[in-house]
C-alpha cells in the first residue's frame, strides 16, 4: 500500500531529475525535443511527495509506444494514456514510486498548463507555500488514502491554475530584452575574478568578465577578447561549462524583463595583469578584482555570478531556467 508522504524541499530532487533525464535522453535520442522538470519537486522551496515528475516533449507521440521495452528495462511500467488523450505515462518504483514521467507531442495544450503552473509557483512563493502546507496537511490526515489526499487538493489546485493562466497571459504582454553572451569562470587561490560592472542591467554589481560576440566572432574569440578589454589578462580555455537561461523581471530599456542566455566556459590566465581599463563606447567594466565566496551576495553580484559560485561549489549549471523576479537595477555600489 502507498503511504502519502510529503516532505521538505531538498535540492536532491533537481539533481535526480537531471540524472533521469539523461537516461530517458538516452532511449529516445532525437525522438524527444526537450525535458522539463515539473509537478511540486520543480519549485525550489515547495514541500512535496518525493516524485520527480518528467515531461518530456516529443514530436510524434504515436511513435513512443515502440520504446516500451526499453523503458521497462529502465524500471518504469507504461501506462499508455492513462486516462488523457494524447499523453504517454509512465511510472517508476511501484509503491515506492520514485518517478513519473508524461510525455506530449509538441503543441499539445497540456505542456503549457504544466509549465505554467510551476512557474507561477516559482515566482509567487508565498502561494507556493500555502500550497506546500495543505499538502502536508492532508498526508497526515490521509496517510494511506491517496483519493481523499487528491480530492483535498483539488480546489486549491484548480484555483492556482486559473490564476497561473492569467499570470500567463500578462506574461505574454511583456517586453523582453534579450541578450546572448559568453563569460569566463576564472579561480585563483580559491577566489573569483570578476569585474565591476558600470553597464547594462547588472550595472553597480559585480559581474563575470565576457560579453556580446561582435560580427563574424567566434565564442572562443570573443570571450579572449571581452577578457583582455575588460581585466588585461589573457586567457586560455580549460572547458567549456554549459549554457543558462536568465529571466530577469526588471526595468531596461524600456523593457519589462530581460531574458539573458549565458554560455559558461572555465578558463586561466596565462598572460597579462589586471588593469584599469581603457573606457571606450560599449566598455562596461569599471576593472577586475578576486573575490572569495563571503564575499559575495545577492545585493553586490549579478545573476552570472550567483550561478558561478554554485557551478564551484556543484560542478553543475542545472538544467532550470533561472528565475529573478525582483531584480533590482542599481543607481551606485552602496
Amino acid at each position: 500500500m502507498r503511504k502519502v508522504e510529503v516532505l521538505p524541499y531538498s535540492d536532491q530532487w533537481k539533481e535526480l531529475f537531471e540524472d533521469e533525464a539523461r537516461e530517458i535522453k538516452e532511449i529516445f535520442g532525437s525522438d524527444i525535443l526537450e525535458i522539463h522538470h515539473i509537478g511540486s519537486t520543480s519549485v525550489r522551496g515547495l514541500q512535496a511527495k518525493p516524485i520527480i515528475d518528467m515531461m518530456p516533449v516529443v514530436s510524434d507521440i504515436s511513435t513512443i509506444d515502440t520504446y516500451n521495452e526499453a523503458m521497462i528495462k529502465l524500471g518504469y511500467i507504461p501506462k499508455g494514456e492513462n486516462g488523457l488523450p494524447g499523453r504517454r505515462y509512465f511510472q517508476k518504483g511501484g509503491d515506492n514510486r520514485s518517478h513519473h514521467v508524461h510525455m506530449y507531442e509538441t503543441g499539445n495544450t497540456e505542456i503549457k498548463r504544466h509549465l505554467v503552473f510551476r512557474d507561477y509557483l516559482s515566482v509567487h512563493p508565498q502561494v507556493a507555500h500555502e500550497y506546500g502546507e495543505l499538502k502536508n496537511m492532508l498526508a497526515k490526515q490521509f496517510p494511506y488514502n491517496m483519493d481523499s489526499y487528491i480530492k483535498g487538493k483539488e480546489k486549491l489546485v484548480l484555483d492556482i491554475q486559473q490564476k497561473a493562466m492569467e499570470w500567463s497571459k500578462g506574461i505574454i504582454k511583456r517586453k523582453f530584452h534579450r541578450a546572448f553572451g559568453v563569460y569566463g569562470i576564472c579561480v585563483q587561490q580559491e577566489k573569483l575574478l570578476v569585474i565591476k560592472k558600470n553597464g547594462g542591467p547588472y550595472i553597480n554589481r559585480f559581474d563575470l568578465p565576457g560579453g556580446n560576440l561582435e560580427e563574424r566572432e567566434s565564442l572562443v574569440l570573443a570571450l579572449k577578447r571581452e577578457f583582455l578589454e575588460e581585466t588585461g589578462l589573457e586567457i586560455e580555455i580549460i572547458k567549456t561549462i554549459g549554457t543558462t537561461d536568465f529571466m530577469i523581471s526588471a526595468d531596461w530599456r524600456g523593457a519589462t524583463d530581460v531574458h539573458h542566455i549565458a554560455v559558461f566556459y572555465l578558463v586561466k590566465q596565462v598572460g597579462g595583469d589586471i588593469v584599469e581599463p581603457e573606457q571606450f563606447e560599449g566598455q562596461d567594466s569599471f576593472g577586475a578584482v578576486w573575490v572569495a565566496e563571503n564575499e559575495i551576495n545577492a545585493e553586490n553580484a549579478s545573476p552570472l555570478v550567483l550561478k558561478a559560485m554554485e557551478w564551484l561549489r556543484t560542478e553543475s549549471l542545472g538544467m532550470d531556467v533561472i528565475h529573478f523576479p525582483k531584480f533590482v537595477v542599481k543607481k551606485d555600489w552602496s
